[in-house]
């Protein structure tokens, strides 16, 4: 998470507005997909979900940012800016194509009138948002419009997270992350990319906000934290945690005016966390 030195309230306020859209809507997603994930058994854990097995899970999940961390930034390094956005593209359409239509499914499936002829439409809304995507990638580079379909996806990702990984995981994935942050911004590949590339190449990948830029994983855990809490127990903990994510992100804001770039992680995953740990969840 980056900004200029000088914060304005205004810059503050659509940020936080920004981030607390992102999570309302991963809630809603959570909410209407919950049933499906419950009943289809979705689980990401390769290694099991056994404690051990969790902390497998995790650090596969790390290795795999970190590599593509450090290919992106080979990439900038070697000029290859178009290379660098498909590879954006495809990662970002790929997630965005079937996680949109899992939620269209889930929906529609829940009206009487509902069968599989739907199946067609449902694809070709699915595909609306990716053409949109790499329309504001390579023709029209709308920060605006890309800033927005980067929300709808850190809303979709941070709701899957939440409902397709094993409690323990889901628990230690937000942790580990926000530790890798601090590395990462600080000494490691992000730091490196961030350096290296120029700020357009980074419009997939991140979010401006005013005077702040916010990280695609950034807005992802801010998500998620929420969506753990609908999932797993009741709303009024989702609100609370959402709240508590939130304050975080203030109180990171608000740092910013000492330093150019810090990690968005930190204090706000382990707030939400705090809270997570705290309510009926376990």
């Amino acid at each position: 998470m980056s900004e200029s030195r000088k914060i304005s309230t205004k810059s503050t306020l659509y940020a936080i507005s920004f981030i607390a859209a992102i999570q309302l809507f991963s809630l809603y997603i959570t909410f209407q997909n919950k049933p499906v994930y419950v009943e289809a058994g979705y689980s990401y854990a390769p290694a099991g979900p056994s404690s051990q097995g969790s902390f497998v899970n995790v650090l596969l999940l790390l290795l795999t940012v970190f590599s593509a961390t450090m290919v992106l930034g080979w990439l900038i390094r070697k000029r290859k800016t178009t290379t660098f956005r498909m590879l954006i593209f495809t990662s970002l359409a790929f997630s965005c194509f079937v996680l949109t239509l899992i939620t269209l499914d889930s929906m529609l499936s829940k009206f009487s009138f509902y069968s599989e002829s739907f199946f067609p439409y449902e694809v070709v809304a699915s595909l609306t948002p990716v053409f949109l995507i790499g329309y504001a990638i390579f023709k029209s580079r709308s920060s605006k419009l890309l800033g927005v379909l980067l929300g709808f996806i850190s809303g979709e990702v941070g709701s899957f997270f939440a409902s397709t990984l094993p409690l323990l995981t889901a628990l230690l994935l937000p942790a580990a992350f926000a530790v890798y942050d601090i590395y990462a911004v600080f000494r490691g590949p992000l730091k490196q990319l961030i350096s290296a590339a120029p700020g357009s190449a980074l419009e997939g990948v991140s979010v401006k906000v005013g005077d702040f830029t916010i990280g695609l994983g950034d807005n992802v855990f801010y998500a998620m934290l929420p969506s753990l809490a609908l999932f797993y127990s009741k709303l009024v903990y989702a609100l609370v945690t959402m709240v508590a994510v939130d304050a975080g992100v203030l109180i990171t804001l608000s740092l910013l005016s000492k330093r150019r770039i810090l990690p968005g992680l930190p204090i706000p995953v382990f707030l939400g966390l705090l809270v997570l740990l705290s309510s009926r969840i376990l």
